[in-house]
């Protein structure tokens, strides 16, 4: 057995004991569990999610939405019972906004997923063949007629951003599953995911200022922290029940229950306060991004994807160009980027050519919507024809 592969099992078997010794060592705080008629509800949901067209029987799923609405606090103290041998955590945000413009933006074909995720999604899109697709492209015209509740079953694909205690990141698919329907006279929206299968083996990334949502994709295999940053890691399972709640003409309360399930050779490293601080991550920048006045329109957003989108190669190139000067330059000063297998990607501009067409256009349209957010983008934008005539 060669030096190098012992310290390698040596190092993972360290790093297992430490996290097994982190689930039964006393010192944490004791959390309130759900009621059981809300954890049948979150069971009939997630299974409903996998059953495209079944038949929706809005009385499943009456003791989850009667609990969110009589919902207060933040809920992180709050633990849902373990599924698909993962860990769950539970947050509540309320948001300034309708829930019929929270979905023009979320829940919209036309503008991607990581828009408005910035935080935690590098990539998002439908696969053809989903309802939102091909069938019902504006899902939030059924929020002023809603007789009975509205159902839309589609397949989704993510690449997340980088996690704070991994660094890694994976691409997986996700069955999709929006109900759209009434609590008490009130607009509700349920999302609910369950990922299909193994997501890609995990690659290296870091965190360079998650407040200007700047992210370093090495496209190295393995994790950026912790003793097993050599190790082949898959996210092996994750779902997520998403409660909206038109509470008036300008407020939201939504209220997300999450699971998770990553690690390597089979074995589960995610904790609560793990999954505590991604959904955190998520709602502080997906609250403060649909309650700025600087956000476009939805047509307006839309429209500026599909002229970007629609980049020749050449403008494209030349963006990106400046996009991955601007990256070499902020590695510089961290200290996460000290590694030479790094350097070597991000030096002389050529993180640009680890990038593929749509990990490209993703990059530039986050930067795009920093310029509008007030924030610093990364690459200049001139002022589209659009803009500039409000501005007149």
């Amino acid at each position: 057995m060669s030096i190098a592969f012992r310290a390698r099992h040596l190092s993972g078997m360290v790093f297992f004991l430490l996290v097994s010794l982190a689930v039964f060592l006393p010192g944490q705080a004791l959390c309130a569990t759900l009621p059981q008629p809300v954890e049948q509800s979150l069971g009939a949901l997630l299974d409903l999610s996998l059953k495209r067209n079944a038949e929706i029987q809005p009385q499943s799923f009456q003791s989850l939405l009667d609990y969110v609405s009589q919902a207060k606090g933040d809920a992180r103290d709050l633990v849902p019972a373990r599924r698909f041998d993962a860990n769950g955590t539970v947050l509540r945000v309320t948001m300034k906004t309708s829930l019929s413009r929270l979905m023009s933006y979320c829940y919209n074909p036309a503008i991607p997923s990581y828009l408005l995720f910035p935080s935690v999604l590098r990539l998002g899109g439908w696969y053809k063949g989903s309802d939102i697709v091909d069938k019902d492209r504006k899902p939030w015209l059924h929020l002023g007629k809603l007789d009975k509740p509205e159902a839309l079953w589609g397949t989704e694909y993510e690449v997340n951003a980088p996690d704070s205690f991994g660094g890694g990141y994976y691409r997986y698919d996700l069955n999709r599953l929006i109900i759209l329907t009434k609590v008490n006279g009130k607009n509700a929206l349920i999302s609910v995911s369950k990922q299909k299968d193994k997501s890609s083996v995990g690659k290296k990334a870091v965190i360079l200022d998650d407040g200007d949502w700047n992210y370093f994709y090495s496209g190295i295999n393995g994790l950026n922290k912790g003793l097993i940053g050599w190790a082949d890691t898959y996210m092996y399972d994750s779902a997520s029940v998403q409660v909206f709640i038109e509470d008036g003409p300008n407020q939201t309360s939504f209220m997300l229950f999450k699971w998770l399930r990553a690690g390597w050779m089979g074995q589960n490293f995610v904790q609560k306060d793990h999954i505590n601080d991604g959904a955190t991550r998520y709602a502080k920048a997906f609250k403060k991004i649909v309650e700025s006045d600087r956000l476009p329109d939805p047509d307006e957003l839309a429209q500026r994807v599909r002229e970007l989108s629609t980049m020749s190669e050449a403008e494209l190139d030349h963006k990106i160009a400046a996009y991955a000067v601007a990256i070499e330059n902020i590695a510089k000063t961290s200290p996460a980027m000290d590694k030479s297998e790094f350097q070597k990607v991000v030096e002389g501009g050529k993180y640009a050519k680890i990038m593929n067409r749509e990990e490209r256009l993703s990059a530039i349209l986050v930067e795009y919507l920093k310029s509008r957010l007030g924030k610093n983008p990364l690459v200049d934008f001139p002022v589209a024809p659009s803009v500039r005539h409000k501005a007149g």
